[in-house]
């Protein structure tokens, strides 16, 4: 009896490390589990605006995402642009994976990591103080914003694929209204036309959207059977209509007569080069000063000059470089440890 008793609570004790084991190993697991960003904490947990990011903001700067490896990886910042942008620079409080400002309007598009992965774009204004967040469906890829500051554009992944040298990728983009953070509608209910025709297939897929100054006009990346095109858009209208093959990722012109954008040049999944389309003529020509492969949406600094990131190979750290549309460059690091850089005058 007394023996049966006494196998019964070594039992009990032995299930109790077991359940211990357990619980450590899940918390363990959680703990391993390595965002692409170092911060993961939602935005309420992020610091404080820097006490010097508002004399910054005064003035004209770049918003972007900090790539250093630090603790402040991720960190949503802005620098000024003087001195070629290498001025002063400051974290303004967020965290994210891709960014967009403009006219006192911000969208942070964040990863909150932990045992399962969810997505938000949280939208804020001049002080970065944050307001309505928009739930997503999927990994964050990219967000532009209109001149006006009247329209948002959120592009995510959805499914395993989350990259655009992917043959079997998928996306969603939506266009948001920015005073209200209401969704507007999304860009596969709009009707697509090519040649003057209704363009339908059912494996569309749309991606980096840029604006006009016109915020009802705006550009995008359509894909279909392989194919990438760039198609123009009408807000209103709900109405897309194909312009250009091979365009990727457009970037229009502060002057809204050229489209920077990368093109696919070779057989390689990632073997894309900066372009330029000029608009009127749809005549295209290779940005000489970058002779790399490139993948980001491209930022104008001005009509001459584009900005986009540059990983460093086999680490975290991108850069922010900058190249002449013309001429054969050189081509140049603008802002370390930064990406998603946005130009704001």
């Amino acid at each position: 009896m007394n023996h049966l008793f006494t196998r019964r609570i070594t039992l009990v004790r032995r299930g109790v490390v077991v359940t211990v084991m357990i619980v450590v190993a899940f918390l363990l697991f959680a703990s391993l589990e390595r965002p692409n960003s170092a911060a993961s904490a939602p935005e309420a947990a992020a610091p404080a605006p820097a006490p010097h990011a508002a004399s910054i903001a005064a003035k004209p700067h770049l918003v972007f995402r900090h790539t250093g490896n630090d603790k402040s990886y991720s960190a949503l910042s802005i620098a000024s642009l003087e001195a070629g942008g290498g001025g002063e620079r400051a974290a303004a409080g967020l965290t994210c994976e891709r960014v967009s400002f403009s006219s006192g309007h911000g969208i942070c598009l964040q990863a909150d990591r932990g045992v399962l992965t969810t997505y938000k774009a949280v939208l804020f204004d001049s002080r970065f103080t944050t307001g309505r967040t928009i739930k997503l469906d999927g990994a964050p890829s990219r967000t532009r914003i209109s001149a006006d500051g009247r329209v948002g554009a959120i592009t995510v992944f959805m499914g395993k694929d989350l990259g655009y040298a992917s043959s079997t990728f998928s996306t969603r983009t939506m266009l948001v209204d920015m005073a209200s953070g209401e969704v507007l509608t999304d860009l596969e209910h709009f009707a697509t036309w090519r040649n003057g025709a209704r363009f339908e297939q059912a494996d569309f897929n749309f991606w980096g959207v840029t604006f006009a100054a016109d915020s009802n006009v705006f550009y995008a990346s359509l894909r279909t059977k392989a194919v990438t095109y760039l198609v123009r858009g009408d807000l209103g209208l709900r109405k897309l209509t194909v312009l250009h093959e091979n365009v990727e990722c457009p970037s229009l012109s502060p002057d809204n007569r050229l489209i920077a954008y990368k093109k696919k040049v070779g057989p390689k999944p990632d073997a894309w080069r900066l372009y330029i389309l000029d608009l009127a003529t749809m005549k295209e020509r290779p940005i000489a000063a970058e002779t790399r492969f490139i993948d980001d949406q491209a930022e104008w600094l001005d009509n001459s000059q584009v900005l986009y990131a540059v990983p460093r190979p086999g680490t975290p750290t991108s850069d922010a470089w900058v190249a002449p549309i013309d001429g054969p460059g050189p081509a140049r690091v603008f802002l370390t440890e930064a990406e998603s850089p946005i130009v704001v005058r």
